[in-house]
């Protein structure tokens, strides 16, 4: 789906809001709902 360079840095950024420490939850939530959209994977 995604060119191995890319893949590299969407997991990077998906690990870094996943494992946060400073978002809320719901926050934290939308930013992995806008992630999968966009790399074209539905809800």
């Amino acid at each position: 789906m995604l060119p191995q360079k890319q893949k590299k840095k969407f997991n990077e950024f998906y690990d870094s809001a996943r494992g946060n420490e400073f978002l809320e939850p719901k926050t934290t939530l939308l930013i992995h709902l806008a992630a999968a959209m966009a790399v074209g994977c539905g809800p």
